[in-house]
């Protein structure tokens, strides 16, 4: 049981790692590296900080924020999938469902917006916006073909 978790919980934070170099790749091209992750950071601290004109220290204290809410967002971000995860290795254990790339991003899709999406609401209404649902979407699906993969490529821990 506990290396199904163990298991579960590494297959579920490559799989994090995978989105976060997927969505980086996605701002890079739409030239506003790191936006994505920022904007949620921004979520997840609550409103943006709005500068007071820009004298003095201020810039320093904005550096400073986004810095905080990227640090925050990313911790988040991973031990969310490390859920992701441990939930994956559960409903893709032997004989429960057969995991190929097909109902790995079916779960994704699933599961990943499901987490996504209950997330926001817990945060509540001090979030300031959301990345395009169409992003949520492919990127939870990529989420999930990842972890299915992962799972298939490591020693299958049948102890639970």
């Amino acid at each position: 049981m506990l290396d199904r978790i163990k298991h579960g919980a590494i297959a579920g934070v490559v799989s994090g790692l995978a989105v976060a170099i997927g969505v980086f790749v996605f701002d890079l091209f739409a030239r506003h590296p790191l936006a994505t992750p920022r904007l949620l950071g921004h979520t997840l601290m609550g409103a943006p900080v709005e500068g007071t004109g820009g004298g003095g220290l201020d810039w320093l204290a904005r550096m400073l924020v986004a810095g905080w809410e990227l640090v925050a967002y990313s911790a988040v971000h991973f031990f969310a999938f490390a859920l992701f995860g441990i939930a994956g290795a559960w409903v893709f254990a032997p004989g429960r469902m057969v995991a190929n790339v097909l109902t790995g991003a079916l779960f994704g899709l699933v599961a990943g917006s499901a987490m996504f999406y209950a997330g926001l609401l817990a945060v509540g209404p001090a979030f300031v916006a959301v990345p395009d649902w169409r992003l949520v979407i492919a990127m939870n699906a990529f989420a999930g073909i990842v972890l299915v993969s992962e799972l298939a490529d490591s020693p299958d821990p049948r102890a639970g």
